[in-house]
């Protein structure tokens, strides 16, 4: 490995799952002439407790090397010369381990679910830790994605959230890479139930209002569009549920790229976490 090139990061724990992120850094390493580096970390809150030491660090151990060397055999597979991967093993806490090394990387990828320590990744605390952690951005592929048949849909998503533009750049970046689309949705929540009736007189205020919503995004996209002129950006409005609407749209792209807050008072929301359990391709998620 060289740092004249980029560095794809992936997050490896023998799971079906991590597999998927495998290949997918996989593809990804090949289209952009990166190295690729897979990486094991084995939560260290499985190796101790109250009561001392509950597993052999060692067993752990010899599990992530069994897991990164299947990754990095994958690899060789699909036609990645061996002196582009590097392969690591380390005990620690998950988020903290990948995004320490993430600092280094172009792109880090895990996969949703997993066997090991990085089981509860995207449950709770953890999932906001990672995201938090990660130095560039964090792609993460769900069960039902399929990471080796890119392109079908021609088709990126972005909700563009706390990100501002940088979630929309980097989606036309991608864009270009893959001769891609950029959809902007804009998702307009229900009226809450008790003020329905009182909207339901306020049609036309309520219509001006989303109006002005999307006059706002195309003032943010403009020189986004004007950077990417190559580059298809459409914006559209659906009214819903945020983390629904998302979910539906995830079965008609080939990545959703989602914009969150930055660091360090990055916050993954209900809405975030129930996209990253449910969507059914790839979802990256972009900070400031």
């Amino acid at each position: 490995m060289t740092g004249d090139r980029p560095r794809i990061l992936v997050g490896i724990d023998g799971s079906e799952d991590g597999i998927r992120a495998a290949r997918f850094g996989i593809g990804r390493a090949q289209s952009l002439d990166a190295d690729l580096w897979f990486v094991n970390a084995v939560d260290d809150g499985v190796v101790t407790g109250g009561w001392g030491v509950i597993y052999d660090p060692t067993v752990l151990k010899e599990a992530g090397e069994a897991a990164v060397k299947q990754a990095s055999d994958l690899a060789v597979a699909k036609g990645i010369p061996a002196d582009r991967i590097r392969t690591d093993v380390a005990i620690g806490n998950p988020p903290s381990v990948l995004g320490e090394f993430s600092k280094e990387a172009e792109i880090l990828v895990v996969g949703r679910r997993a066997s090991t320590g990085l089981e509860r990744m995207f449950v709770g605390s953890t999932s906001t830790s990672l995201v938090s952690a990660a130095h560039c951005p964090l792609v993460v592929i769900s069960a039902a994605s399929t990471p080796e048949v890119t392109g079908a849909f021609r088709t990126i998503t972005v909700a563009m959230g706390g990100s501002g533009d940088t979630a929309l750049r980097w989606a036309c970046q991608e864009a270009r890479r893959r001769e891609s689309r950029v959809d902007v949705v804009h998702v307009v929540p229900y009226p809450p139930s008790g003020i329905a009736s009182f909207l339901s007189s306020s049609t036309t205020q309520e219509k001006d209002w989303e109006q002005r919503v999307l006059t706002g995004l195309e003032k943010t996209i403009a020189p986004v569009r004007d950077q990417f002129s190559d580059v298809e950006v459409r914006v559209r409005s659906k009214r819903g549920v945020l983390a629904d609407e998302l979910i539906q749209e995830s079965s008609q792209v080939d990545l959703l790229v989602l914009g969150v807050k930055s660091r360090p008072s990055m916050i993954v929301g209900g809405p975030v976490r129930a996209v990253l359990a449910h969507s059914s391709c790839p979802v990256a998620l972009i900070g400031r």
